[in-house]
């Protein structure tokens, strides 16, 4: 007879939740599910489990906020694993994902408590700090067993198939990707059953990989790990067209309203894109669908099609400045990329169809003269605004790691001026909120003039867009004008902790870091 083998997914929690990392408790991650439905798929004795613990600290049942509170935490830990559906032992697989840097911390601290209380069981990691920096792990007795590179279907499938056993040192294993993604099985949402109460929306992935080489971004490293020719694969429009009809019938069950795509760049194919929306007829409950793509993509045609089929699009725009956008990467023809979102933000309102454009400011390489090019581009823009059709995420440039920027840091420094004030941030829990932000972009910009520069340029951005709303429809938009009025509040709290985070270290920055503009 087989011996069963255990799984447990077990998603990391933030040590303690900043408002500027909120967004990353208020989407349930589907990794566990493209696991599970792969393994379902290819093994028949298999139990499976889910300790999803962002939301386990929304029930109070993991309630630490420090890496030093680990008795408490064992003792939190244990009482959840006694409702896990088996017993932790030999024959039992940890799974632990890190979808950002922010949860190292957290993700030493699980390893070590299973290293602790149940030795015997097999720790894998995987996720994207894992794949930027495995290094970080890859020590003797760090707690982990296997740390997985890249994609995990395969790798794990080989992990459970093969036996793999624990291990005195870590192994570190780059995961084959899946070319043809419709070769994976239907999706099965089930084992996120008791955590979607906590969320407002479901989402999932209809691609893989990006064609796209923006410098902040981790996707163009991991696929030097393939080297594959097809950078970004799909799901066929059909299979994506029954995926979405799958995961809508799983929101309604919980009376979600919302869907949405985490797609590293939805419809990065036109071709795709045409067809994908051709069949998208549903006639269900969810009011609306988010997901974020290229503008450049886009024409006329999709605008008006995602809008008629409920899409609500996010763009990355990251600059208005020429300079900036051929230092990050975002295209080959920078004005002609300006010139483009330009047109499409017009159809945008003529056809009264909101959308929300991210824009980075400190990018290393930023001076005063493109972050004032910048916002003023953005600014010409809310000014003809009347209706706040077009909205900016508006965001400082954080330093993570396994992006272009990350691995040439002193091309940065050496041609730029770039300093990185804590490159390792992650490792210091004293540097969990602000250590990210703490970069010189340039000889010409310091992280004292941006903070004070972008509190006050953002903050008049605000004001504009509340103007605008207070004359054109004053009655309607008085929640959208106390949402824009709290956002100004927020980010101006944000860059005076920024400040005096600063103020607090003048060891770590000279005296001509805190040189105002």
């Amino acid at each position: 007879m087989k011996k069963m083998n255990n799984i447990l997914f077990l998603e990391p929690m933030l040590l303690e939740t900043y408002s500027d990392q909120q967004i990353l408790t208020e989407v349930l991650l589907t990794w566990p599910v493209y696991l599970e439905n792969y393994l379902k798929s290819k093994i028949d004795n298999l139990n499976y489990d889910l300790l999803y613990l962002p939301d386990e600290k929304k029930k109070n049942k993991i309630s630490i906020k420090s890496y030093s509170e680990s008795e408490e935490f064992a003792k939190q830990m244990s009482n959840l694993l006694d409702s896990v559906e088996f017993e932790i032992d030999q024959n039992t697989y940890i799974l632990l994902s890190g979808t950002t840097s922010y949860y190292y911390l957290s993700i030493k601290l699980i390893a070590e408590y299973f290293q602790k209380y149940h030795p015997e069981a097999i720790v894998i990691l995987g996720g994207a700090h894992a794949s930027a920096c495995p290094q970080d792990f890859a020590f003797k007795n760090s707690g982990i067993d296997y740390i997985f590179i890249g994609e995990g279907e395969r790798v794990l499938y080989e992990a459970i198939k093969q036996e793999y056993s624990k291990q005195k040192h870590p192994k570190k294993i780059i995961g084959k990707p899946i070319l043809d993604l419709d070769k994976l099985p239907s999706l099965d949402l089930s084992i996120l059953n008791k955590y979607i109460p906590f969320y407002k929306s479901l989402s999932i992935c209809l691609s893989r990989g990006c064609p796209f080489n923006c410098s902040f971004c981790q996707e163009q490293q991991i696929h030097k790990f393939y080297n594959i020719k097809k950078r970004w694969r799909a799901y066929s429009p059909q299979r994506a067209i029954e995926e979405s009809k799958r995961l809508i019938e799983h929101a309604e069950i919980f009376n979600i309203k919302e869907i949405g795509y985490v797609d590293a760049t939805f419809g990065a194919s036109r071709a795709w894109l045409n067809k994908f929306l051709e069949l998208w007829d549903f006639n269900s409950s969810v009011s609306a669908v988010w997901t974020e793509t290229r503008f450049d993509i886009l024409n006329e045609r999709h605008l008006k099609s995602l809008k008629d089929k409920g899409f609500f699009i996010w763009y990355g725009l990251e600059s208005m400045s020429p300079r900036m956008l051929n230092i990050m990467n975002k295209q080959i023809n920078p004005i002609a990329y300006v010139d483009k979102y330009k047109r499409i933000i017009k159809k945008h309102v003529e056809l009264d169809y909101v959308a929300m454009s991210n824009v980075i400011f400190g990018h290393p390489g930023e001076t005063k003269e493109s972050y004032e090019e910048s916002f003023k581009g953005l600014k010409r823009i809310k000014k003809e605004d009347k209706n706040d059709i077009i909205q900016f995420s508006l965001r400082y440039f954080h330093y993570f790691p396994g992006n272009f920027v990350f691995n040439n840091i002193q091309h940065y420094m050496k041609t730029y001026g770039t300093k990185i004030f804590y490159p390792y941030w992650w490792k210091d829990e004293s540097l969990l909120h602000y250590g990210p932000y703490m970069v010189n972009s340039s000889r010409d910009l310091n992280i004292y003039q941006l903070i004070e520069n972008f509190s006050e340029d953002y903050e008049e951005l605000g004001n504009m867009a509340i103007e605008n709303l207070k004359k054109t429809r004053p009655a309607d938009m008085l929640p959208k004008i106390m949402f824009k009025k709290r956002e100004n509040k927020l980010f101006k709290q944000l860059g005076s902790e920024l400040l005096e985070f600063i103020d607090s270290r003048k060891d770590i920055f000279p005296k001509n870091t805190a040189a105002k503009t």
